[in-house]
């Protein structure tokens, strides 16, 4: 048999060419896994080299197995179906419980389910409850490789979630506001609509971190018949507090962005009629026992 060296080889990895091969286009794959189509090929095509394996067919339609692939697609789902449930035992091994849930968050975000976190944890003792501040990225690629049960987002970044693979449960309606200096003239405004926001200077996070929220921001101009004026672009709402300070630019989110914090220094004007949700997300082959008694514990809002 072949000596291969097997240590450039990854779980990611693992991850990708399974999602290749589950859906037949590198695009897909990368929307999955929340990587471009082009980082795909490229990662396929590495692993081919040195694997010495031809893994698929290409063409322009889509992505095939070849008979050396196919073989590998079954050891490989059972390989990583056999590692998540290593790390769920090991989990509980260390902390001396016989079961550990692992739930991340949105690092700039609402935390109102925190109760329900720890309302489990008084009725499980015996259960350890691990928690992880995100960004928007790092959630969707963790709960999509099985490094967290759950996690919890916004209504506007599911937007790369197939309700093939995954579940999705509204938790919290939450007001979608304007955050801006407190200098700002619209500062004392009770409620303010779309239109007055035009020509207004803008702090937007960029597609890479969040395609979701670019499309909701961008909806929301276009409902109203106008384009944004885009004055700045991060990573994620946070790396804007510092711009809303001195009066740069606006910023839209959800009420919860920022919750009680910078009351003095930055003003928050509810958009009117415009709402998003804290939503849930899970995969549905989560197998972790754990997650269905924590789900029956979170309320659905419609």
């Amino acid at each position: 048999m072949k000596d291969i060296d097997l240590y450039s080889l990854q779980m990611a990895d693992i991850a990708l060419f399974l999602n290749v091969a589950r859906y037949g286009s590198f695009t897909k794959a990368g929307e999955k896994m929340f990587v471009s189509q082009s980082w795909v090929s490229k990662r396929i095509a590495q692993m081919e080299k040195e694997l010495e394996l031809i893994l698929f067919i290409r063409n322009r339609r889509e992505v095939i197995l070849t008979p050396a692939g196919r073989i590998l697609e079954q050891r490989f789902q059972s390989v990583l179906d056999g590692v998540l449930d290593a790390v769920q035992a090991a989990h509980a091994a260390q902390t001396g419980t016989t079961g550990a849930l692992r739930i991340g968050f949105l690092e700039w975000g609402d935390i109102s389910f925190l109760r329900n976190i720890r309302q489990y944890a008084r009725e499980h003792p015996q259960y350890a409850v691990e928690t992880y501040r995100r960004t928007f990225a790092k959630l969707q690629e963790d709960v999509a490789v099985g490094r967290v049960d759950l996690i919890f987002t916004t209504s506007y970044d599911c937007d790369r979630f197939s309700p093939e693979e995954f579940c999705l449960r509204n938790v919290r309606r939450v007001p979608v506001v304007v955050y801006m200096s407190r200098d700002d003239p619209f500062a004392a405004m009770e409620e303010i609509d779309m239109a007055q926001l035009r020509g207004q200077p803008m702090l937007m996070v960029d597609q890479e971190s969040s395609t979701g929220y670019g499309a909701f921001v961008t909806d929301l101009f276009n409902r109203s018949g106008i384009k944004p004026r885009v004055g700045q672009y991060a990573h994620d709402g946070g790396e804007h507090i510092g711009s809303l300070l001195i009066g740069k630019g606006m910023l839209i989110a959800t009420q919860s962005f920022l919750d009680n914090t910078y009351t003095e220094e930055i003003a928050r004007v509810p958009i009117r009629g415009e709402y998003a949700y804290i939503t849930a997300v899970w995969r549905k082959r989560n197998r972790n026992p754990l997650l269905e008694q924590f789900l029956s514990l979170l309320p659905e809002v419609k």
